[in-house]
């Protein structure tokens, strides 16, 4: 069963869409790794858990994240803030590998931990902070200017007006997540 967040945030994008005579289409980041097999956790443990070898594969990644596209074909974001919230920092998108299962966290713990669970978590936010610096600038921008701006509830904001950043959160379990989050630039630093 999905989180009530997210089926309130789609029931937003919908009316938006609506309202405006778009067409509701989304598309997400998904970042690929390199190394070879079915999970990001197999190609951690092939690069021996160096974070300076685990680096995204820009062939196979896809950068892109919108929520519908106008008339025009313009593609555009949608969140569910108002103007006034979106003054501090919010969640964006979270495109980097994370762990939100159970059946995730015994893998973790044995791949980090050898089946310690606090020396996995401590091990993981390591690599998690370590990452952080091999995604980088170019990649937050990719995803970040793969629409022309947000639709939030009370306005339009061109990408021109916001700022966005990596920021590490607080993960389920312990286990941190690497996140983008965005906000409304100050009004004097918008060009």
């Amino acid at each position: 069963m999905g989180q009530d967040r997210n089926k309130t945030g789609v029931n937003f994008e919908k009316k938006i869409c609506q309202l405006n005579g778009w067409t509701k289409k989304s598309k997400s980041p998904r970042i690929c790794w390199v190394g070879t097999g079915g999970s990001n956790w197999i190609k951690m443990t092939q690069v021996n858990l160096d974070p300076t070898k685990f680096i995204p594969n820009l062939n196979k990644s896809k950068f892109e994240k919108y929520d519908a596209i106008d008339a025009n074909g313009y593609k555009i974001e949608i969140k569910k803030y108002s103007s006034q919230e979106v003054k501090s920092w919010k969640m964006y998108a979270e495109p980097i590998f994370k762990i939100s299962e159970d059946k995730t966290v015994e893998t973790v713990t044995n791949i980090f931990g050898y089946g310690d669970y606090d020396t996995s978590v401590k091990k993981y936010n390591e690599f998690v902070e370590a990452v952080e610096q091999n995604v980088g600038q170019e990649i937050l921008d990719s995803i970040t200017k793969s629409n022309i701006g947000i639709q939030i509830e009370d306005r339009f904001i061109y990408q021109n007006e916001l700022e966005y950043r990596w920021k590490i959160k607080k993960g389920w379990k312990g286990y941190n997540r690497l996140s983008i989050e965005f906000r409304l630039k100050p009004t004097e630093e918008i060009d």
